[in-house]
């Protein structure tokens, strides 16, 4: 089952332009007891989430609007996006419809993924309409291939201004809950609708005796994956602790948000001067 928000939050403008190789497994966080909590699908305890509310005050004092993520490792990974840029005019469902038919003749397929997962400057100076990713073992040299036939294939014409081909991170994560009743359990947390309003997109499997919720998108800070889990463990009439957090994949490559580099900050607007009389 896929769920689509209407409205992408403005807390889920968390990502981050990919630069560093991560490390091969679940990475240890700098704050060790948030690390600990997230690798254990505990909540953290109350002392690391004042370390996580100081540090994420000290990095927007220093212009890095980065979240806390201290859910890493196999859960943060690098893909690499397609971002167009287009005219007011623009066909959009056609350009889509272009840059498919180009990844499938290289026998791959795209998914749409929110604009935010670029980075809060980049999406300001790219303003892209729309945004696709390619798959985890997806290249940029595979992306410039599809951009290229994309092209030939006439996606100008449809109004697509100019293709942008980078990586980013993005968050791949399994909340999972073992339930005796997975599919009331499911249907009751789409009725309050918080994974939609949190989450937008996610994936969602009901087992024996387990419902599992996939999500991958742009970063989430760790309040908004307490939030989720809370909602989850609402209906379910039990503690947030009984909802794990895991990656989506187990194997791969993952990142440690640790290492990684600040944000660039964004840029204000420039105002216009005004004469005084």
């Amino acid at each position: 089952m896929n769920r689509v928000a209407l409205m992408v939050p403005a807390l889920l403008l968390s990502l981050v332009l990919g630069g560093c190789t991560g490390g091969a497994a679940v990475t240890p966080s700098s704050d060790p007891a948030a690390a600990s909590a997230a690798a254990s699908g505990g909540s953290p305890a109350s002392g690391t989430a004042d370390a996580a509310l100081a540090q994420a005050e000290e990095g927007q004092d220093l212009g890095n609007g980065r979240p806390v993520v201290s859910y890493d490792g196999l859960m943060v990974r690098r893909r690499v996006v397609i971002a167009v840029r287009s005219s007011l005019t623009a066909d959009l469902p056609g350009i889509r419809k272009v840059l498919d038919a180009a990844a499938a003749a290289r026998g791959t397929v795209l998914a749409g993924i929110s604009p935010s997962v670029l980075e809060p400057a980049l999406l300001q100076q790219l303003m892209p309409e729309l945004v696709v990713a390619l798959p985890p073992a997806g290249t940029r040299d595979d992306g410039h291939t599809v951009v290229k036939q994309a092209e030939d294939e006439g996606a100008e014409k449809l109004g697509a201004e100019h293709f942008h081909v980078l990586q980013t991170l993005v968050h791949d994560l399994r909340f999972s809950i073992r339930t005796t009743s997975p599919t009331a359990l499911s249907a009751a947390v789409d009725r309050e609708g918080i994974l939609s309003d949190a989450l937008g997109n996610y994936d969602t499997t009901v087992g024996d005796g387990v419902l599992s919720i996939d999500y991958t998108g742009p970063l989430l800070g760790d309040e908004i994956v307490e939030s989720v889990r809370a909602g989850i463990a609402r209906q379910a009439r039990t503690a947030p602790s009984a909802v794990e957090v895991k990656p989506r994949a187990e194997n791969g490559t993952g990142v440690d948000m640790a290492t990684e580099p600040p944000w660039d900050p964004v840029v204000p607007e420039a105002m216009p001067d005004h004469a005084h009389g």
